[in-house]
């Protein structure tokens, strides 16, 4: 890709951000943008849990073809009661929705999470997207009120590095919560008969946050799966007892089949990223791509 094409790249992603009041970013080459609903204050055995990785609202789009579209990918954390509102906007702006679910267990409120593609103009599927978010409430839900505002142990930070270190991949700290971001680059997938690099498609992500003065946190995981993956990775998640909360699609017509598996621990950070990299060992490291060429939209 030329310099012109990146530059024309980076504004459009830009705008695409803009329209959807995120924070735009290129991840694995494909535009992400990305926010949290700050609104949202849950509490997971029994911790609070306001990280990206339980609150998170989260955009892409992909290569354009000659007709100025891209395969784009959408989700976000919802309450119940908005699902069908959403869904219903959605719809009408013909966008497909993919998947609804929990990601969670043991949470308060009730939170679930909507998946939702299409092939499109990206400035479109925002403007189109940004109408369906109208619907969810901007009020204060959950245990603000219980909680007050985060104090942050001063040792989280500390343990924030060698949490990253032990499971690879990009961290970040923000208000008490350390995460680890990256990539499962050997899978290939294709999505609605276009190849996909989007993290929303290839994820591995894992939070500590709400440490205790114990040295224990709430600890949670993800990762995008194989289904031959998936029993062999269960197995080893409770042989420590990590609490497996869901396994799902989160896309449509795509290829390989890909699921997607969360899971949860109140434990020691360090010891929880240690059982989890030994459970990601069971995970393939070969290329795994698709000889799918068909093109659904």
């Amino acid at each position: 890709m030329s310099y012109k094409e990146n530059h024309y790249k980076d504004e459009l992603c830009e705008e695409f951000a803009k329209i959807l009041n995120s924070t735009p970013s290129i991840i694995n080459g494909v535009c992400t943008a990305t926010r949290s609903r700050t609104n949202i204050h849950p509490v997971v055995l029994g911790r609070r849990a306001e990280s990206f990785m339980f609150v998170p609202q989260a955009f892409s789009f992909e290569d354009l073809d000659d007709e100025g579209r891209a395969l784009c990918l959408g989700e976000t954390v919802i309450l119940q009661e908005e699902i069908n509102p959403f869904i219903s906007r959605l719809r009408e702006n013909e966008i497909i929705v993919t998947a609804l679910h929990n990601h969670w267990l043991f949470d308060e409120p009730r939170l679930m999470y909507i998946h939702f593609e299409s092939i499109d103009e990206p400035l479109s599927f925002a403007r189109k997207v940004r109408d369906a978010l109208g619907v969810l409430t901007t009020r204060d839900v959950g245990a603000l009120q219980f909680f007050g505002r985060t104090r942050v142990n001063p040792q989280a930070e500390e343990l924030c590095d060698e949490f990253s270190r032990i499971l690879g991949g990009m961290h970040t700290f923000e208000n008490g919560a350390c995460t680890v971001m990256k990539s499962r680059t050997n899978i290939k997938p294709r999505v609605l008969g276009r190849p996909g690099r989007s993290f929303l498609l290839i994820p591995q992500m894992f939070v500590f946050e709400s440490l205790s003065q114990d040295g224990r946190a709430l600890c949670s995981g993800e990762t995008v799966i194989l289904q031959e993956e998936l029993n062999p990775f269960i197995s080893r998640l409770r042989e420590h007892d990590i609490i497996v909360t869901a396994f799902h699609n989160h896309w449509l017509f795509d290829d390989p089949r890909l699921m997607y598996i969360h899971f949860e621990k109140i434990e020691n950070p360090i010891h929880f990223a240690r059982d989890v990299r030994y459970a990601l060992q069971v995970l393939t490291n070969k290329e795994v791509r698709t000889s799918c060429q068909e093109t659904f939209y």
